[in-house]
């Protein structure tokens, strides 16, 4: 059965032992971003903070930290992650509109509307005040196509909150179509199924609500925003309502992104509030940005993982690893079954075409008996099949994204990342004439298997 919101999940994950609450005051400034860091590093549980200082509202983190967490929030299993993405997303279920719902048990419109009540954290040392990390943006183009993004959130004041969203981001697709202030929803604390679509890297005009409910298996429901032209989840924890006017900017950053390092300051938009609701008790929902491992990079590659194999067409593709170690973005592995030579960098040129693809800059091909997320694997397909003047191209001038630190400071500035892109071919060359690869005698290995207790080994 699909979650009616994030307090089900939250439930399923404190029974299942993946969610500690921390029932200890902290402070929003720095405390929580430590406390965060430190747990992620001992690749622990999900947090929920029941007592932040300054405010009457818990605060969740990293609740969608490992696969593992993934994998329950949408009822599967990591295994079956991407299988499972394909075969639901084939069929959208569009939403559907509801006369009421709780996120609005509680509305503040006008002065009354105040961001700072729900004292959101500053994660890192060199960020330039609190963020809002996990927050589901909603805009409609002129035409009503709707989009749902995630981009964090600098929190300026009671009603002023910056936004940082590349040129090639839908949001800003959207708000160009129009000199008028632009509506802008956003929704914090959702089921995680519409977390999973929100960053998913889909084509420009897909609902990410439609899929959504594909991979929930039921349609989200909505309710109309109070002060605005949009519709937001029912079960939303906080939503605020808003509008982005052009021309109206301020110096938005510094703050740690997902890559590990901390984005320079830069003029950026600012959505003005004019109204925030909210469920009673509502629980804020934030996320640590930061060196691996941390949740963003599972948010982000398996959704890439997903989409690419849905997207690319031609066989041989086994798996596809978007690693949590590149930043769950730059480096992607993917395996397949080799028909000819060649073949595998075609697969890697389709793998590059894909929205996700922008992403990724280093792209490694490795044969089927590979495991893609065995990094020992890995790195032994690299080191014994790899020539790198016949099996490394760099492409150039290609689409990047304006968070990636290597890319030059005044490219980022502009908005226009480009970048250079590596393939890297680990596939045997001509593999019927390669050396066999070793193994002990396969029925041995079979009766050791079957045997193992007799050896008296206890792992």
């Amino acid at each position: 059965m699909p979650f009616q919101d994030l307090r089900e999940f939250l439930t399923l994950l404190e029974e299942r032992g993946h969610l500690a609450r921390v029932k200890a005051q902290v402070s929003p400034n720095y405390e929580i971003g430590a406390i965060c860091r430190k747990v992620l590093n001992d690749r622990g549980p999900a947090l929920l903070f029941e007592k932040v200082e300054g405010s009457d509202f818990p605060l969740a983190a990293n609740v969608m930290g490992t696969r593992e967490r993934y994998a329950l929030g949408l009822g599967t299993t990591p295994e079956r992650l991407a299988d499972d993405w394909a075969l639901r997303t084939q069929e959208p279920r569009p939403p559907v509109i509801v006369d009421s719902g709780p996120c609005q048990e509680n509305v503040l419109i006008g002065d009354d509307a105040d961001l700072t009540q729900f004292a959101n954290p500053v994660w890192n040392e060199l960020d330039g005040g609190p963020f809002i990390t996990m927050p589901c943006h909603i805009s409609k183009d002129q035409q009503g196509n709707r989009n749902v993004g995630m981009y964090r959130g600098h929190v300026f004041g009671p009603r002023a909150l910056g936004i940082l969203a590349g040129p090639y981001r839908h949001i800003v697709a959207h708000q160009k179509q129009t000199t008028e202030p632009f509506p802008v929803a956003i929704a914090i604390g959702v089921d995680p199924a519409v977390y999973a679509a929100t960053v998913a890297p889909f084509p420009y005009g897909v609902d990410e609500f439609g899929m959504a409910g594909a991979l929930r298996g039921a349609p989200i429901e909505l309710v109309r925003c109070k002060t605005i032209p949009l519709e937001v989840p029912a079960t939303a924890e906080i939503v605020i309502e808003g509008t982005i006017t052009r021309g109206d900017v301020l110096p938005e950053g510094p703050y740690a992104e997902f890559t590990g390092f901390s984005t320079r300051v830069l003029e950026r938009p600012v959505i003005r509030i004019s109204a925030i609701t909210h469920r009673h008790g509502a629980i804020n929902l934030g996320t640590y940005n930061g060196v691996p491992p941390q949740e963003s990079l599972v948010m982000t590659s398996v959704p890439m993982e997903a989409e690419i194999k849905r997207l690319v067409p031609l066989p041989g593709i086994k798996q596809v690893n978007v690693t949590e170690e590149g930043c769950g973005a730059f480096i992607c592995v993917v395996s397949c079954e080799k028909a000819y030579e060649g073949h595998a960098k075609a697969i890697a040129l389709g793998v590059l075409g894909t929205p996700a693809g922008r992403f990724i800059k280093i792209l490694v091909m490795v044969d089927a008996n590979i495991d893609a997320f065995n990094p020992a694997q890995v790195q032994w397909a690299i080191s014994t099949c790899v020539q790198p003047h016949r099996d490394v191209q760099i492409l150039n001038d290609m689409m990047g994204i304006v968070l990636d630190p290597s890319i030059d400071a005044a490219d980022r500035a502009s908005g226009f990342a480009r970048t250079s892109k590596m393939i890297i071919d680990a596939t045997r060359y001509k593999a019927h004439d390669f050396e066999p690869i070793v193994r002990p005698e396969p029925q041995t290995m079979a009766r050791v298997e079957r045997e193992w207790a007799k050896y008296g080994l206890k792992y």
